[in-house]
């Protein structure tokens, strides 16, 4: 996964063999085989944004939930950002 820091917000790719790997423990996923950027409010942890917009749709359910709280943990522990 890759972190950046974008001021007030920061965001976490999750790049696509890193998402296919997800898919492998995860039966049914419906997520795209494609890197996914989830974008986090820095202050409350909030999800912000789903990108690139043309997969965003289809980056819905439990699934995508899981992998955005995995992505969000390693990019508040990169960014040593306290809870």
């Amino acid at each position: 996964m890759r972190v950046f820091d974008n001021g007030s917000l920061y965001s976490v790719t999750v790049l696509r063999h890193e998402v296919e790997a997800f898919k492998r423990t995860w039966p049914c996923s419906t997520l795209p085989d494609a890197a996914i950027t989830f974008q986090f409010d820095k202050q409350n942890g909030d999800l912000v944004d789903i990108l690139p917009y043309r997969i965003a749709a289809r980056v819905d359910g439990p699934d995508a939930l899981a992998l955005s709280q995995d992505a969000q943990a390693v990019g508040r522990t990169r960014l040593k950002l306290t809870e």
